[in-house]
């Protein structure tokens, strides 16, 4: 194995996923899973989302995601797929601050994106943006079995 592809692998041997890569995941997907501190518990919520340029945007109604958006708090995001028969798959991680969306002109723009609340989307009016910190991606290679 050359050194070009043990800079690709992580600790665990999971090929890394570059960051255009991810951010085409990311764009592919559009349900991943928030991740959260609410009143001092974790907390881990689907969402529906869209990418907006390299930000991840999501609507929202009252409680702790939207107060969260409001409180300019640290959150993650995650999205992945597998291939249990092939034993593959991918993961990618969004690490960032999550705000309220207050301005006029952007929500304008929001409301033009792909995002639609599967559930009460009457009630889900409020857009939370979270600015991206850092974006990873692992990617599970299948191995070939042992003779």
């Amino acid at each position: 194995m050359t050194a070009e592809l043990h800079a690709s692998l992580d600790w665990s041997g999971l090929e890394m996923i570059d960051p255009d890569e991810c951010y085409r995941y990311l764009g592919s997907c559009p349900v991943g899973r928030l991740g959260f501190v609410d009143r001092g518990e974790p907390v881990i919520l689907p969402v529906n989302y869209a990418l907006d340029g390299t930000s991840v945007v999501f609507r929202t109604g009252p409680g702790s995601k939207l107060a969260l958006g409001m409180m300019q708090r640290p959150v993650c995001l995650e999205i992945d797929s597998w291939d249990l028969l092939e034993h593959s798959g991918w993961s990618v991680l969004v690490k960032g601050v999550a705000d309220e969306v207050i301005d006029d002109n952007l929500i304008d723009h929001l409301e033009m994106l792909p995002v639609r609340p599967w559930s009460r989307p009457d009630l889900r009016r409020s857009w939370v943006r979270i600015m991206v910190e850092e974006v990873t991606g692992r990617r599970i290679v299948p191995q070939p079995l042992p003779d």
